[in-house]
């Protein structure tokens, strides 16, 4: 790891551990939300698209669960990690969403805490049946894994490709001239007089 990554997260794992019972679900999931949209971001191609889908209120891959998904989906995070995300995103909505008084102490956050899978430190030191804990234990085990998954991600970065060739659009005649051998015929009219289309089947 470089030192510069150990020192922000060092700093990071700080300031969890100073924040409010909400607060501390709140910036925990924002952090990993960041690191899965540069996560998307460096697998998409380079181009004014990925602004779109993941930026804006209208954004089809704006919110959190839906990075979560998509990343899972493409195989860009694992079953691990997609898990302990889902479970840091559901502590945080219960937070979010709630007007006042709700703590680590509540049943459902009790439930969803103690659901986590990350290894917990043993030592007296690492109170490992605190649900605060686990949470904390949870996010800093995720977020060592994402921090530089976008740079590996971009390793395999998707291309621009040219799907059909320029000429595949002019439109020709079977009659005057047949498809070549293994070649799919489009729009085949019944006399194979009107001007059809046809490319290359994919391989198999």
């Amino acid at each position: 790891m470089l030192l510069s990554t150990a020192e922000d997260l060092a700093a990071f794992t700080q300031e969890l551990q100073k924040e409010t019972d909400r607060g501390l679900p709140l910036v925990a999931a924002a952090l990993i939300d960041e690191l899965l949209s540069e996560t998307l971001r460096g697998f998409f191609i380079e181009n004014g698209s990925p602004d779109k889908l993941l930026n804006g209120a209208s954004a089809p891959i704006g919110t959190m669960s839906a990075r979560v998904n998509l990343c899972h989906a493409l195989g860009l995070i694992d079953d691990y990690e997609k898990s302990e995300t889902e479970l840091i995103r559901k502590v945080r909505n219960r937070f979010a969403h709630a007007r006042h008084g709700l703590s680590f102490g509540d049943a459902t956050i009790k439930g969803l805490c103690s659901s986590f899978s990350s290894p917990v430190p043993e030592g007296d030191a690492y109170p490992a049946h605190s649900p605060r804990f686990r949470l904390m234990n949870a996010t800093i085990c995720v977020v060592l894994r994402l921090y530089h998954r976008a740079d590996w991600v971009a390793l395999e970065r998707r291309k621009p490709k040219v799907w059909v060739e320029p000429d595949f659009t002019r439109w020709r005649s079977t009659k005057e001239e047949p498809p070549p051998k293994g070649d799919v015929v489009l729009g085949l009219h019944p006399q194979q007089v009107t001007p059809l289309t046809y490319g290359t089947k994919p391989k198999e």
